[in-house]
């Protein structure tokens, strides 16, 4: 019996230009960032032992959120202030700093805020109080804040690049948590409905986690159960091409050098 519907093109994740985007910034983190090895970097996940915090949605959830990848991303939180604004709050006056907005393309209200110049001395983020109803959210958000800081605040780039910002939180560990929430469903009473969080697209996201793992040398990533369905699935698809085609990772034509 013939299959007509079966197609035997080679699968590829996203389009090569962009897999060596991914790769390329990966060997850059690598190199800024060259400790703790990548191999010992721990992953952060939603469980009480690597999130020792009892969720009331109080501000001091966050502040002990932000202790916790703080030590992950090698920050001293005593160098971070914390401010929180309201959801519906049009108009922040932030003086002369410049401001970098995290928010859904098609919502005006940005879910965090990096205020791009320190001010007395410490870094300076903003967080929407609405965060603190998704304990997801909050440390997602918080690690993407923090990415900035460790980007543009500690001078590795000199231009904001929201798309490795999102990336960063990958290298640091904390990728589970914005993968996870960069596309949400929620089942309401009469209707399905979603959110989305960060920059990259889904697919971008279980590239850059697969990534992760096969320069880890993790065939099967004990952390990869906390993905999201969605995620998850093509994670392994990644992670599966990743490891048949070794030897095109981490390859670059002349031009992309």
């Amino acid at each position: 019996m013939f299959n007509f519907f079966k197609s035997n093109k080679k699968y590829e994740p996203l389009d090569k230009e962009l897999r060596k985007y991914f790769e390329n910034n990966f060997l850059w983190l690598m190199q800024e960032f060259p400790e703790p090895k990548i191999e010992e970097r721990r992953i952060l996940t939603p469980t009480i032992s690597d999130f020792p915090i009892k969720w009331n949605k109080s501000r001091d959830n966050a502040f002990e959120a932000l202790k916790i990848i703080c030590s992950n991303m090698e920050l001293d939180p005593n160098d971070i202030k914390v401010d929180f604004y309201d959801n519906g709050l049009k108009d922040i006056n932030m003086g002369t700093s410049v401001i970098f907005i995290e928010s859904d393309p098609e919502n005006p209200e940005a879910a965090g805020l990096y205020h791009h110049e320190k001010i007395d001395g410490k870094y300076s983020i903003s967080l929407d109080d609405a965060l603190l109803e998704s304990p997801d959210r909050l440390i997602a958000t918080i690690a993407h804040e923090l990415s900035h800081v460790k980007l543009l605040g500690e001078k590795k780039l000199e231009q904001n690049d929201e798309m490795l910002t999102d990336f960063t939180t990958v290298f640091f560990g904390l990728g589970i948590f914005n993968a996870n929430c960069s596309f949400q469903f929620y089942n309401q009473t009469d209707r399905w409905s979603y959110s989305n969080l960060g920059y990259l697209k889904i697919d971008e996201w279980a590239y850059a986690l697969a990534l992760f793992a096969f320069i880890r040398h993790e065939d099967e990533p004990h952390w990869k159960q906390f993905l999201s369905k969605t995620v998850k699935s093509d994670f392994e698809k990644c992670l599966k091409y990743m490891i048949d085609n070794e030897e095109d990772i981490f390859k670059f034509d002349d031009e992309n050098q």
